[in-house]
């Protein structure tokens, strides 16, 4: 009997089922990456509070502080903050309104000088003298009022042509702000599938389990970011939703370009196709900045034994980083630019011009919040690669001789940092905020000069 419940323990909890193996040394591994995760931290804390700062820093700094600003100070709702003019093709021009007004005067001196000519005629003893004179009075008048009729017809068929000219227009003015958005799109995609594929990369050196953590946790994220309204969307959106629907509803405008869609596209609205379209582009690019922030994360918290080659290629997947991730919001402040533009471009000129600062406001928002969010990952990252150096070079076995190459591996050269601090501003640099800073200046330079 006791040989039996032997056999019968062991085969209840010393074996398992294959189809439980597998389950049962997933969850080992991810308790023994947990394990040694919090036993780093507790040796390490202050190195793990850098890496803290990596994630928690730019969704505070770059994020969350100024959209509650926004929020104060905006405190808007789903609703339109202006009204729009849109251009009337159909309104005549100020050309063909003169030609009309010259028109009714030259009919009405016609119609004067014709009452003149038949109370001369009704009239006896009227010289004849008098009465060849307003014969000749309504000749003239006569064939100016011939000429100014046929000068209106001319001016009608230019108001066709003139007409036709404005429409094209604003159907090329559409479809090339459509093409260039969608020509931003690809790159952003391009480049957050490369911020994906590294950052996954340095995470799962560390931990498998953290990598998975990190794409379902900073998924989720991003779709709480992409779906989450902020004073600077709803701002957003009295270009993007509401005056692209008036657009719409203006079907006169655009009556050659809708009669050109598909059959299946004839209910095709700009505004929510444009809205699906920045929504997938915000999720995919909030999704793969969490995942670089993750990176830089990893990058800053310290390796067991610091050594030479991990160091170097911390350094190396520092800058790379550091690059990407400015690359996706640059890419994300210009495709802004020119969804914020395009509907511009479809009002009468003084809005449009009347609109332009705020939303070169809108895009400068986004572009320096990007900056602050990289600043907030990269100097965390940074700091905690230099304490490893650190300690590397505190062991006197690897203390650096001076002149040799080993000592340069680890140090950013001067072109190197340059580059690296260029990249960090690069997305506040692209933003009209700077442009206008910059003419700001120029304009203080000159003054200066001439004074």
């Amino acid at each position: 009997m006791s040989d039996t419940r032997s056999a019968g323990t062991a085969t209840s909890g010393g074996s398992r089922p294959k189809e439980e193996s597998g389950t049962w040394e997933t969850k080992e591994k991810v308790g023994t990456g947990i394990s040694e995760f919090l036993k780093r931290i507790k040796n390490s804390p202050a190195a793990y509070a850098l890496a803290a700062c990596c994630v928690v820093g730019p969704l505070l700094l770059g994020y969350g502080a100024p959209n509650m600003v926004a929020g104060r100070l905006m405190p808007v709702d789903k609703k339109p903050i202006v009204d729009f003019v849109l251009p009337d093709l159909n309104a005549d021009t100020d050309t063909t309104n003169k030609k009309n007004d010259t028109l009714k005067e030259k009919q009405s001196a016609l119609a004067r000088k014709q009452a003149t000519l038949q109370r001369l005629k009704a009239t006896p003893g009227s010289p004849p003298d008098a009465i060849d004179k307003a014969s000749d009075d309504v000749a003239t008048a006569d064939m100016q009022e011939k000429i100014a009729a046929d000068e209106v017809k001319r001016a009608a068929q230019g108001q066709v042509s003139d007409r036709t000219i404005a429409q094209s227009k604003q159907i090329a003015d559409a479809l090339t702000a459509r093409y260039n958005y969608a020509a931003v799109s690809g790159v952003l995609y391009l480049v957050s599938a490369a911020t994906l594929l590294l950052g996954s990369i340095i995470i799962a050196r560390r931990s498998r389990a953290l990598l998975v953590a990190g794409l379902v946790g900073f998924g989720a994220l991003a779709l709480f970011g992409t779906l989450w309204p902020t004073a600077y969307a709803n701002a957003g959106l009295t270009f993007l939703d509401f005056l692209l629907n008036k657009t719409d509803a203006n079907g006169e405008v655009f009556k050659p370009l809708v009669n050109a869609y598909y059959e299946s596209a004839k209910s095709f609205k700009i505004s929510s196709a444009l809205k699906c379209i920045i929504d997938v582009n915000t999720f995919v690019g909030l999704w793969a900045v969490g995942i670089a922030l993750l990176a830089f994360a990893v990058l800053s918290s310290p390796a067991d034994e610091p050594t030479l080659p991990n160091l170097e290629e911390r350094k190396t997947d520092l800058q790379w980083m550091i690059v990407l991730s400015s690359a996706i919001l640059v890419v994300a402040t210009v495709a802004s630019k020119l969804v914020m533009d395009g509907p511009l471009a479809l009002l009468v000129k003084l809005q449009a011009e009347a609109l332009k600062p705020l939303a070169d406001a809108l895009t400068g928002h986004l572009g320096i919040t990007g900056t602050i969010a990289l600043l907030a990952a990269a100097v965390p990252a940074l700091a905690g690669w230099y304490w490893d150096v650190k300690r590397y070079r505190g062991d006197p076995a690897n203390a650096p001789v001076a002149g040799s190459k080993e000592t340069d591996k680890l140090q950013f050269a001067t072109s190197a940092t340059v580059s690296s601090i260029l990249a960090i501003l690069a997305p506040a640099l692209t933003s009209p905020v700077f442009a206008s800073l910059k003419a700001l200046i120029d304009l203080v330079a000159k003054n200066q000069g001439a004074g």
